[in-house]
């Protein structure tokens, strides 16, 4: 990725500072170059009414860059600077390269400053957070300069005069060693805790929906069910529409969420306020000191100037880490609220054409017309497998979800009283038999005439016995798959003649079938395309031609639908029955506003028939 140019980002905001003394700029300088470890060297330079260029001060004091290098690109760089009012970023190749960031901001006197960075390389995310830190250390740079006495112990001074800097210092550190918005977040709340005197310190962040409590001092992380919680978060609630609660106050004027706060937490003395500086987000502070140490207005001045910076920081590290469609969001959003300079006038007439050309074009847009319905693949062969008579299941061999073969057995049913039964009608043959043998010997035709009679009897009987004990074998009669009955884990249990205990279906032939809702049915015409997708396989787009309209109807979830089945074309290998899915049957071309509308139509149509106003 190439490093952009920061002239086309937008002007940097010129502050107002005052006159620049040369020890602060030092001490300026050296606090800056902390905060950003990578740059080689910072310079501060002022640019005088005849264009000459003065260098200020220098961070680190002895020059470490090689003589070699064209210092003449660093002077036109301020000079280019200070002109466009922008930042610049240059790179000079010589024994090595050098790159250059210049970043101009003024003083109260009108007279242009410029800091020069001085690296190796800088990356675009690099180049755009100096940027923001020098426009946010300019302040600092015109407060110090003002508060710094005339002494030797400068340094102390100019460290009592610049709380922020010793926060900033700490949330880049943060960013730095851990770089994420949490850990900015607790170093924020604990370093106000040392820095105010504060027992407790917490901070909240609402973004435009809802508040959510970030931190709290002193604690490793924050727990939203704990009670604490919820009334800080009612306290900040309370705070962003009065943006400053100082609390317990000379006039006794408190909402219910600061009293109630106040009692049970130990009746600390309470500041919250809404820190500035953010655009999207909104960070609020609440700070809790010693019951004999309350907040004045001048304090909370002074503490709420500390953190001006503090947010803008918070913020852009929070929108770094939120994912792509949230970013996608909040530039959408960015952009919008750019657009104020359209005045009220100018968007009623833009919003009403755009309006308009849409309605016109949903009139003239030829799309696809297509009926949804629900889809269900059922076999076309199917055999229920009952029971031939009561008994008790003696072997199971296969169960639910198995492919079977023809004449595969399925299970067995115990058939001993039958061949008993069968063992009894046996002697009787046998008997009859010798009866037979005896009447014959003896001439006696009456008795040869009732002994066929009987052996015709005993043989029916037999077969009969035979036939039930072939039952009792249950087989599979084609090849298919076995879509009901496991009986392995029941052996032994009793079954009635009748019972159901296999349900299989054809393993080759399937059949789609359509459940298309009566609203829908008068479009549907055989030889229709659909285009199918099953719940198992949603990847997978399956073509299918619709066949005749059955005119049954059946009841679907409170309303009556109609089958309509359909031969899937192609390879079907990967459906199994019992697979559910939506159908999409293609009707034809209508525009884009009948396809949206005619449902509803319908139903106007059809309520106002039914009421009598057509």
């Amino acid at each position: 990725m190439q490093t952009p140019q920061l002239e086309k980002e937008r002007p940097i905001s010129e502050p107002e500072a005052s006159v620049l003394t040369g020890s602060v700029d030092t001490l300026w300088l050296s606090w800056l170059h902390e905060m950003l470890p990578d740059v080689s060297q910072l310079q501060l330079y002022r640019v005088k009414p005849n264009q000459a260029v003065e260098q200020c001060a220098q961070t680190p004091p002895v020059k470490q860059l090689s003589e070699s290098q064209a210092i003449e690109s660093v002077d036109n760089a301020v000079l280019r600077s200070v002109h466009h009012k922008q930042a610049i970023y240059v790179n000079d190749a010589t024994d090595k390269q050098l790159s250059v960031l210049t970043i101009p901001f003024e003083c109260a006197n009108q007279q242009p400053y410029v800091l020069v960075m001085l690296s190796t390389g800088l990356t675009s995310v690099q180049q755009n957070t100096a940027v923001r830190l020098t426009q946010w250390a300019a302040v600092q740079l015109r407060e110090s300069s003002s508060a710094v006495p005339a002494d030797a112990r400068q340094s102390d001074a100019v460290q009592q005069a610049l709380p922020e800097a010793q926060l900033a210092q700490a949330l880049v550190g943060a960013q730095q060693r851990h770089g994420t918005f949490t850990a900015m977040a607790f170093t924020l709340v604990n370093s106000m805790a040392n820095l105010c005197g504060c027992v407790r310190v917490s901070l909240g962040c609402h973004d435009g929906r809802r508040l959510r409590l970030i931190a709290m001092s002193g604690q490793p992380k924050v727990d939203d069910r704990r009670k604490i919680a919820r009334q800080l978060c009612a306290l900040m609630l309370d705070t962003m529409e009065s943006e400053r609660v100082i609390y317990p106050n000379g006039s006794g004027v408190a909402t219910p969420s600061q009293q109630a706060y106040y009692k049970s937490q130990g009746e600390h003395p309470l500041l919250s306020f809404t820190m500035p500086g953010s655009n999207a987000d909104k960070f609020v502070l609440v700070l809790e000191r010693a019951k004999d140490n309350p907040f004045i207005a001048a304090q909370a001045d002074a503490i709420e100037q500390s953190v001006s910076g503090s947010a803008s920081l918070l913020e852009l590290s929070r929108a770094h880490e939120q994912p792509l469609r949230q970013k996608l969001i909040l530039s959408l959003r960015h952009h919008i609220a750019q657009m104020k300079y359209i005045n009220s006038w100018s968007k009623r007439r833009w919003l009403g054409v755009v309006l308009f050309s849409c309605l016109i074009g949903s009139f003239i847009i030829p799309v696809t017309h297509r009926v949804s319905a629900d889809a269900f693949i059922e076999a076309s062969d199917r055999q229920v497998l009952v029971a031939a008579q009561n008994g008790f299941i003696l072997s199971a061999h296969a169960r639910a979800g198995e492919e079977v073969r023809k004449g595969d057995l399925l299970a067995k049913i115990d058939g001993q009283d039958l061949q008993l039964a069968l063992e009894k009608w046996r002697s009787e043959e046998i008997k009859n038999q010798q009866e037979y043998a005896q009447a014959l010997a003896i001439h006696d035709r009456n008795e040869l005439s009732r002994l066929r009679a009987d052996a015709k009897r005993v043989e029916a009987e037999i077969a009969l016995i035979e036939q039930q004990l072939r039952r009792s074998e249950v087989r599979a009669p084609f090849d298919g798959v076995l879509l009901d009955g496991d009986w392995t884990q029941s052996l032994g249990a009793p079954v009635a003649a009748g019972d159901v205990l296999f349900e299989i279906a054809s393993a080759e032939q399937y059949r789609l079938v359509l459940k298309v809702d009566e609203h829908d049915i008068g479009y549907i015409e055989p030889q229709q395309i659909a285009q199918l997708r099953m719940a198992a396989l949603p990847t997978t787009v399956w073509q299918a031609e619709l066949g005749d309209v059955l005119p049954v109807a059946v009841s679907v979830k409170g309303s009556s639908a109609f089958r309509v089945p359909a031969n899937i074309e192609g390879d079907a290998n990967a459906l199994r029955p019992g697979m559910e899915g939506v159908g999409k049957v293609i009707i034809g071309q209508r525009s884009l506003f009948w396809v949206y509308t005619h449902k509803m139509v319908n139903k106007l149509r059809y309520v106002a028939w039914k009421v009598g106003l057509l």
